[in-house]
């Protein structure tokens, strides 16, 4: 132990090192880190750092994973841009396209991809490329789809409304022939 260092120094420089999203934390939007990412809980958009992200087993991420190293043991449904090492293990469920300069799959391990290798230099040049677009969230999550716009209802022609308008008048002049005359009341047809 050092001469005057505390354990509160300790605990920010460890804090320093890794972005978490803990189990039970739900997020719509971007996570851009420098450090490394351990995602625990539900996230709705994209994933930039130059270190490794960890996708726990209860996670789940829709959008594009941008990274150097990725370990996946729940479900991302999105393009991965790797530059290092893909590991996907046997609890995973993974929808996308995989770039990655290396792989390993794990028995049990749900995949919908497309995987192709490559060099870092390959996959890098790839990844400055594609600018990140945000997920369609529509599609895994219709209460986040826009409203459908109200059609504007174009007014009737003039001649109809016109016409409309007489058969009204007339009806009221009809109702009030009906309509009995007693004395001492005010009786009017609507």
């Amino acid at each position: 132990m050092k001469f005057g260092s505390s354990k509160k120094d300790n605990d920010i420089t460890h804090a320093q090192k890794v972005t978490v999203l803990s189990l039970g934390f739900e997020l719509t939007g971007d996570v851009i880190s420098k450090n490394d990412i351990r995602a625990d809980g539900i996230l709705r958009g994209h994933i930039r750092t130059d270190k490794k992200v960890v996708v726990g087993e209860k996670a789940s991420i829709t959008g594009d994973i941008f990274a150097d190293e990725i370990s996946i043991s729940g479900e991302v449904t999105g393009d991965l841009y790797i530059n290092g090492e893909t590991t996907i293990h046997s609890t995973a469920k993974v929808s996308g396209n995989i770039l990655t300069q290396k792989i390993t799959i794990q028995t049990g391990a749900e995949i919908n991809s497309c995987i192709r290798t490559a060099d870092p230099a390959a996959i890098q040049k790839e990844k400055e490329a594609l600018p990140a677009a945000t997920p369609k969230l529509e599609k895994k999550f219709p209460a986040a789809a826009p409203q459908p716009e109200q059609v504007e209802r174009k007014p009737e022609p003039v001649q109809r409304v016109v016409q409309a308008a007489k058969k009204d008048e007339v009806r009221r002049e009809n109702e009030e022939e009906i309509t009995p005359n007693i004395p001492g009341t005010n009786f009017r047809s609507w």
